[in-house]
């Protein structure tokens, strides 16, 4: 019985077509050919090409994200191996490969689409430099592409107070909730004493919360 639907990934040639077309953009422009062209030469139609290459970037940083996260497990089951080999505990070194390094990559893809919804927290940026100074594999190229977004407008909590209304029949608990997520999103200063009554009022009039 035949089965209807898209092909296994094993048996397209996306992968083959999408590394095609990245080395046809590192080409100069002045010296590679046009799509059209290289579509006869791969082999497929210039509208699958234009296709691939509108998803080229995001399909190269996912591919970089999963070689990093390969080569760091492949280097924690090496370092474990070692260790218990030599019948030792893992050294500091060891310990921030096997234990630290994976957070850092899931933290480096998790602000890298973050950057593809809209601008960073500073925070998020600050991160990003350091990682790509300590080396972290993804961190450099992340950097690039937010650096292109910029940054997430900050907002005073007066402000945010004021747009984030009481919900009819909301708790104290998650309204108060509600407005310091909202200050996480655009890192706002939360004033160090807050009374319901202060937020009421804020909410109500606009009356100055910090």
């Amino acid at each position: 019985m035949l089965r209807r639907g898209r092909k296994p990934f094993t048996e397209s040639r996306a992968v083959e077509i999408r590394l095609r077309l990245a080395i046809w953009k590192q080409m100069p422009e002045s010296s590679r050919p046009s799509l059209r062209a290289l579509a006869r030469e791969v082999g497929t139609s210039h509208q699958l090409l234009t296709f691939y290459l509108s998803g080229l970037e995001e399909w190269q940083c996912r591919e970089r994200y999963r070689r990093a996260k390969e080569i760091s497990n492949k280097k924690a089951e090496e370092i474990r191996a070692r260790a218990k080999a030599e019948n030792r505990e893992m050294t500091m070194r060891e310990c921030i490969d096997v234990i630290i390094m994976p957070g850092f990559l899931k933290q480096i893809e998790s602000i890298r689409r973050d950057a593809q919804r809209g601008p960073l927290h500073s925070g998020q940026l600050k991160i990003l430099k350091i990682f790509a100074k300590q080396g972290v594999p993804g961190a450099q190229e992340v950097l690039k592409q937010c650096s292109r977004v910029g940054l997430k407008e900050r907002k005073r909590f007066r402000d945010i107070v004021k747009e984030t209304p009481r919900l009819e029949g909301e708790t104290d608990h998650a309204w108060m909730q509600r407005i310091f997520d909202e200050c996480d999103k655009y890192e706002t200063n939360i004033p160090h004493v807050i009374t319901l009554e202060l937020l009421e009022k804020s909410s109500r009039s606009g009356l100055n919360a910090d």
